[in-house]
């Protein structure tokens, strides 16, 4: 069992565990032994109000991962009750930390597509969220689907994370993947997008967030494209509601009033550009990271607004449920407090070698669904096309 993630200038990998277990809505299994046992979600939701009520001492806790299924967010949230066979979340506290550099010479991983949204089914679910918008229950959903490949020979977790991640200009901010051996999983993700991250070490602690909204192909010349994204009110509508809302949540963490340090800004990630805000807040010493949870998970931008109206509608029209998609990943190690949103994200199954993908984006009453099918396979394929 090991994780590893990008630290912006090289990679780091976490191993050794003392601690990992998965959580269901009513039982869990400890990773390290294979034993389930009646710890449930709401011990782990307590575990992290509990053990880490105030950031003194989040600032001690070292090497501390999580991973956060999407569905979680609707007992946080109180949106619904998700299925007992449905993974909520993943804890795994490591005791040794050391640098990682891919494998090189790793060959095409080939994926070959197994199944795939057809554009009639897109098309329905869209025109049901599209009467949601219409009668004002929302001003934007996101709208998500499962992709699944299969690749012909073995491949082992490392060569994978390898060859995704060989050349730097394919590797996003908030890259990481996990891998579970007891459950034969990989859980790959090379998200440019942070739920949350925190500046513990001075004396006012702050916490910001950066939503993204707009995605266009890079081309030879991003500037081109930046001019573009800029001058579109669809893309430029969707940044300013998401912004508006992610202030409000951040708000909701301690009442302290939250403000946008950066209204719009380029992000270029692996072949294609994003657009993007920066929220910030400050927080007090007796701030839990379960209270910042509960006013920020799930992510905004990969939800809609308003927030907990979405994730029933969603609940509604989407296939199947986004698990490690969507949700997020925490990391807590010396000065790191961070939290990923896991788009460009997949759940991999290294026995069976399928890998299961999810993409999607923004809806809003300016959207038109051809565009936004078109998006959809644009983000997948930033992805799927680095293996």
């Amino acid at each position: 069992m090991w994780s590893v993630f990008w630290l912006g200038d090289h990679f780091v990998k976490y191993s050794r565990p003392n601690y990992a277990r998965l959580f269901f809505l009513n039982h869990s299994i400890d990773l390290l032994t294979g034993v389930k046992s009646d710890i449930s979600i709401y011990d782990f939701l307590e575990h992290l109000e509990q053990s880490k009520s105030n950031l003194d001492s989040i600032r001690i806790q070292r090497k501390y991962i999580s991973h956060l299924f999407y569905e979680l967010g609707e007992i946080l949230n109180e949106t619904s009750t998700p299925s007992t066979s449905v993974p909520l979340a993943i804890e795994v506290e490591y005791s040794v930390r050391e640098q990682w550099k891919p494998l090189e010479g790793i060959p095409s991983l080939e994926p070959l597509p197994v199944s795939a949204v057809s554009k009639k089914a897109y098309e329905d679910a869209f025109k049901k969220g599209y009467e949601h918008l219409l009668r004002g229950d929302c001003y934007q959903f996101n709208l998500t689907f499962p992709f699944s490949y299969r690749w012909k020979q073995d491949f082992s977790a490392e060569e994978i994370c390898s060859k995704l991640w060989e050349l730097e200009e394919n590797r996003s901010l908030y890259a990481h993947a996990t891998y579970l051996p007891t459950l034969d999983r990989l859980y790959l993700s090379n998200s440019p997008e942070c739920l949350f991250q925190g500046d513990l070490s001075s004396a006012r602690p702050k916490v910001w967030t950066m939503p993204i909204k707009g995605t266009l192909p890079r081309g030879k010349n991003w500037r081109e494209a930046w001019r573009k994204l800029k001058s579109s009110k669809k893309d430029q509508g969707e940044l300013n509601m998401i912004t508006d809302m992610l202030r409000n949540d951040l708000t909701r963490i301690d009442l302290q009033v939250a403000r946008v340090a950066k209204k719009c800004a380029p992000l270029v990630v692996p072949r294609i550009i994003h657009q993007y805000s920066v929220v910030e807040a400050d927080l007090r010493e007796q701030t839990s990271l379960l209270n910042i949870l509960k006013a920020m998970f799930p992510g905004g931008s990969i939800t809609g607004a308003p927030k907990i109206n979405v994730m029933k509608i969603l609940k509604n029209i989407e296939s199947s449920p986004r698990g490690f998609y969507c949700g997020s990943t925490i990391l807590i190690d010396e000065e790191i407090f961070a939290s990923s949103i896991n788009i460009r994200s997949a759940e991999i199954e290294l026995k069976s070698r399928m890998m299961h993908y999810h993409a999607g984006g923004g809806i809003t009453l300016l959207s038109k669904v051809d565009e936004e099918f078109l998006e959809m396979y644009l983000k997948k394929d930033s992805f799927v096309r680095n293996l």
